[in-house]
């Protein structure tokens, strides 16, 4: 069943077609994401990919210097030494430089200058005592992102190879693997999560739109509004801003296509541009913008995409989560991770819940048990809640995915459950930890 099938279902049940469409999604999706929260469904289990990159070295050299003094919060390259446009984002990275790590927490709009964490302490460059030293830095990638709403780690191996066997990683505490060295670079052997700051969100919108019409492949719905949004990605990582405001634009009857203006992101990132279906409101992934050869803009395009061709929803939130490597990778491996993702509000008419149809009569159990409680019949409520529970019950005992939880000792009805054979312990859990 799709949304609009649960509304009207719900309506039936309750007898009652005055609900306006907003409180009845709204009841809907409530239960929904209470029976998603109930438990680590197996499906809510998504893998997920990510290929390391091994540190980068930025060397200065007589015709072009690293300029950094003691005491200092900055640190000045000469333009040769700054990358590329948009190939290379160092903000938010552990840099090493004269035996010390930095973080640089941001650059100025031409690349030059890195502010960092904090003051610097080590060797002034270019030094002033012969042989002159011109400073080398080095740009560690031991930090990435894992996708928005990633709940836990269920398991994340590592292939240091195309053709190489999967290794495990162990996973500890975030508070252990900051003890570990951090210079030491190689084959990771251990992670943990940790959270960061997101990276910044555009903070403008894309110019206006403008309905076109003509094209033979042109196949937007004439007379539709559409919406546009775009985000800044570290290509590096994998991380992702949360997206910018909507920009809309309505066609008129005689126009089929949208011609989409320049955008300028900061010079550090691509950029993902998102649209919605006609007369939408959820924003869905569009394309990629990876510019070569240094150019700052983005050069406008005939958007001719139909909704049918849409990619993957687009984030709610920015990516604030990281899988955290040690040693940092020298080298390009693939990382594959295994992990539990949080559900999301259904808001299409066409969105279905992610269980079977079998169980969407709890679904609607569990709507109308707030409807009732906010109305005030306790009565009805307490009766359509034995059901509600019971029927959670029953998808728990259904969902065959929790015995890859457990290693099961015996036959027959009698069984002892060992140990779990994964750790969620890498993601912290605050609710068993016991940490802060």
């Amino acid at each position: 069943m799709n949304l609009s099938e649960l509304r009207t279902a719900l309506q039936e049940r309750r007898e009652d077609y005055s609900a306006s469409n907003a409180k009845l999604n709204r009841k809907i999706n409530q239960a929904y994401l209470d029976i998603c929260s109930r438990r680590k469904w197996g499906w809510l289990r998504r893998e997920h990919s990510v290929t390391t990159e091994a540190p980068s070295t930025i060397t200065g050299t007589a015709a072009d210097n690293i300029t950094v003094a003691v005491g200092d919060r900055t640190i000045v390259l000469a333009a040769a030494l700054v990358p590329t446009q948009n190939t290379e984002a160092r903000i938010g990275k552990r840099i090493f430089i004269d035996g010390d790590f930095y973080e640089i927490e941001s650059i100025s709009a031409d690349g030059q200058t890195l502010h960092i964490d904090r003051p610097y302490m080590g060797t002034a460059y270019p030094t002033v005592v012969a042989p002159i030293d011109y400073g080398s830095i080095e740009v560690m990638y031991d930090e990435y992102a894992l996708p928005p709403g990633a709940h836990s780690i269920i398991e994340s191996v590592i292939y240091l190879s195309p053709s190489s066997s999967a290794s495990s990683l162990n996973a500890i505490h975030p508070a252990m693997i900051a003890r570990r060295d951090r210079g030491s670079s190689g084959s990771p052997t251990s992670c943990s999560v940790v959270e960061k700051r997101p990276i910044h969100r555009p903070m403008n919108k894309i110019g206006a739109l403008v309905g076109v019409s003509g094209s033979a492949t042109d196949q937007l719905t004439p007379g539709a509004t559409y919406k546009y949004w775009y985000s800044h990605v570290d290509i590096m990582v994998g991380s992702e801003s949360a997206l910018s405001e909507p920009t809309s634009v309505a066609l008129t009857f005689a126009q089929d296509g949208i011609t989409v203006p320049d955008i300028t992101p900061r010079r550090d990132y691509i950029v993902r541009l998102y649209r919605s279906m006609a007369n939408g409101d959820v924003p869905y992934l569009l394309t990629t913008y990876t510019p070569s050869g240094g150019s700052p803009t983005l050069a406008s395009f005939e958007d001719t995409t139909s909704d049918e061709y849409l990619i993957k929803r687009g984030p709610a939130s920015a990516s604030t989560m990281f899988l955290r490597l040690n040693p940092a990778p020298n080298s390009h491996c693939i990382l594959q991770i295994l992990y539990q993702s949080e559900a999301v509000a259904m808001s299409e008419d066409n969105d279905r819940p992610l269980f079977d149809v079998e169980y969407c009569s709890v679904l609607l159990d569990g709507a109308e048990l707030l409807m009732l409680t906010s109305a005030d019949e306790q009565n009805r409520a307490t009766f359509v809640q034995r059901n509600y529970e019971s029927g959670i019950q029953r998808m728990i005992a259904n969902d065959r995915l929790n015995f890859q939880e457990k290693v099961l000792i015996g036959r027959g009805a009698r069984r002892l459950r060992g140990r779990p054979n994964w750790w969620y312990g890498s993601f912290p859990d605050y609710g068993n930890s016991g940490l802060p």
